[in-house]
């Protein structure tokens, strides 16, 4: 699909956690860890679709945020881009995909 210039989207980072195959319902099967996110990321960026990737974490439950020993809002920055740099991701394409693909993926879904 990212062939025909779709973005594909990577969500749920700071979602790390084992789900019992008797508990899974919608979630479908263990999460991938972050690092392994990160990793996909920068295969589809060295396979030219840095432009076609959205990416977000989703603090949907309370044991996501601080407060319940989650990693937060705050995850994505204060983690993830160092997580992203030390992968070897540039800076310009950091900037590429937290800002201008969520832009442009926005002026074309209104």
């Amino acid at each position: 699909m990212v062939k025909t210039g779709a973005f594909i989207e990577f969500d749920d980072f700071g979602k790390e956690f084992f789900i019992d195959r008797r508990f899974r319902g919608f979630a479908g099967g263990v999460f991938a860890r972050d690092y392994e996110r990160v990793q996909a990321v920068k295969h589809l960026i060295d396979a030219g679709y840095l432009h076609n990737i959205l990416i977000s974490n989703d603090v949907c439950l309370k044991t996501l945020l601080h407060k319940y020993g989650g990693w937060g809002y705050d995850h994505f920055l204060t983690n993830i881009v160092p997580m992203m740099r030390d992968e070897g991701i540039s800076q310009e394409d950091i900037g590429v995909l937290l800002k201008d693909n969520p832009r442009r993926f926005l002026s074309v879904a209104v």
